[in-house]
C-alpha cells in the first residue's frame, strides 16, 4: 500500500471510529478538552484566536467560542473560499447574528462582518483534524486548507483539538503537510 492509500485507510477508520463515539459522551469529552483549551489561552495570553466551528463528530466548539466572547477576547473563524481553496479569518462579535451555513456543513462568519482579519494578529489557532499523530501531523478531509494557511501565520501557536480516540501512531505525513505544535484531548 502506498504512502496516499495509507492516508485514505487511515482517515476512513478515524472517521468510523470519532463518529462511533456517542453523542453524549462526544460532548462530555469535548467540554474537558475545552477546558483544557481555556486553561492554555488563561497560561498563556492569547487575545487573538481563531477557531474552528465544529461539524458533525469534531471536537465541539461552542463552549469555546462563548468563552472568548465573554471575556472580551478577539474570536475568530476561517471563511472557506472554495474556489481559491484558502481560509480567511474574520471576527465574530456575536454568534447568532454573524454566522450562516456553509454547503459543507458548517458555520462560518457571513463576509458581512467586516474585513478579513490580519493574519500576523492572530495569536492561536486551534486546528481540527481527523487524525493526529505524536509529531503533530494530522490527517484532516483531504482539501489542505490548514495546510496552506498555517504557514502564513508563523506568528502563532498552533493547537489540535482531538479526542484521545483520533491519536494514530503515524499519520505518514506527505511533504506540505504542516504539523500543529501541540494536540489536547481529554487526557492531555
Amino acid at each position: 500500500m502506498n504512502r496516499r492509500q495509507e492516508r485514505e485507510r487511515l482517515r476512513a477508520e478515524a472517521l468510523r471510529k470519532r463518529d462511533g463515539i456517542p453523542r453524549r459522551v462526544r460532548t462530555t469529552l469535548s467540554r474537558q478538552i475545552v477546558n483544557r483549551a481555556i486553561a492554555w489561552i488563561e497560561g498563556n495570553g492569547a487575545n487573538a484566536v481563531l477557531l474552528y466551528l465544529s461539524m458533525r463528530s469534531e471536537v465541539e466548539t461552542s463552549g469555546l467560542l462563548a468563552y472568548l466572547l465573554a471575556r472580551n477576547k478577539i474570536a475568530l473563524a476561517p471563511v472557506m473560499d472554495t474556489k481559491q481553496h484558502r481560509l480567511i479569518p474574520h471576527r465574530i462579535t456575536d454568534a447568532k447574528k454573524d454566522l450562516v451555513l456553509h454547503r459543507y456543513g458548517m458555520y462560518q462568519p457571513s463576509r458581512k462582518t467586516g474585513p478579513p482579519f490580519p493574519l500576523e494578529q492572530i495569536d492561536l489557532i486551534f486546528v481540527p483534524g481527523v487524525a493526529f499523530d505524536p509529531k503533530g501531523y494530522r490527517i484532516g478531509y483531504g482539501a489542505g486548507f490548514y495546510d496552506r494557511f498555517l504557514p502564513q501565520c508563523p506568528q502563532s501557536v498552533w493547537l489540535g483539538l482531538a479526542y484521545e480516540a483520533q491519536i494514530v501512531a503515524d499519520t505518514f505525513p506527505q511533504t506540505w503537510d504542516v504539523p500543529v505544535h501541540q494536540i489536547l484531548t481529554e487526557c492531555a
